[in-house]
């Protein structure tokens, strides 16, 4: 049976990507190597990481860093520094990866398992999920409004399915591991770790950031 490789925010953190498939021996000919989005920004190699997906036919679905890079592409306003250079570096190819990044989709389900970047929207069925929640949810406050607050539960507390969904955006919560949810959100780009998840034996492997990249937000 053939592996599939989930790999967590990498936020162009691209020497750690390149250790990690290293070091779970990642053949391009037998295994599926599936992203869970936030590829791009904050790290040093987002151009990179952009690359080896896209010219690779590496499988990822859509995190809220893709999702804003779009937006700003569209709307100056929202041009932040990050996605500034971004568009500077891509120079020529913008127009090529931006077309790329358009046609991710939300979520990848498979037999095994939901990828999805933030989480489920509690109550609401797979292909309903809307972008603005699936992509930064953490907490639920019933709505959609507040989706990080330490006062509501969890997404993934009120998840009751069988089916295993794997999800990164969380890096101050780092490794989540429950019997149906698992988050791979290590924080690699603060200085903490890149982790994958191997399929189907449900194996999580990590390596260390090189360094501090960005510093938490407080």
């Amino acid at each position: 049976m053939k592996r599939q490789i989930i790999v967590g925010d990498v936020h162009g953190c691209y020497q750690e990507l390149m250790e990690l498939l290293a070091q779970v021996n990642f053949n391009a000919n037998t295994d599926e190597l599936i992203f869970l989005g936030d590829l791009i920004n904050k790290g040093p190699s987002s151009v990179k990481v952009l690359e080896f997906v896209k010219e690779g036919g590496h499988k990822s679905i859509l995190g809220n860093h893709e999702l804003g890079f779009l937006k700003a592409l569209d709307y100056a306003e929202y041009m932040t520094g990050g996605f500034l250079k971004l568009t500077e570096e891509l120079k020529g190819e913008l127009s090529e990866y931006k077309k790329w990044l358009q046609q991710l989709p939300l979520y990848i389900e498979d037999d095994l398992f939901i990828a999805i970047h933030g989480g489920l929207e509690p109550g609401v069925a797979l292909n309903k999920q809307r972008a603005k929640v699936a992509t930064r949810i953490r907490t639920w406050d019933g709505i959609g409004n507040d989706l990080n607050n330490a006062a509501n539960p969890a997404w993934y507390e009120l998840y009751k399915e069988d089916k295993l969904v794997v999800f990164g955006h969380w890096a101050a919560k780092g490794l989540i591991l429950r019997e149906n949810a698992i988050g791979l959100d290590t924080g690699c780009v603060w200085g903490g770790e890149l982790s994958c998840l191997i399929l189907p034996e449900k194996k999580v492997q990590s390596v260390k950031a090189k360094r501090i990249y960005q510093i938490p937000a407080v």
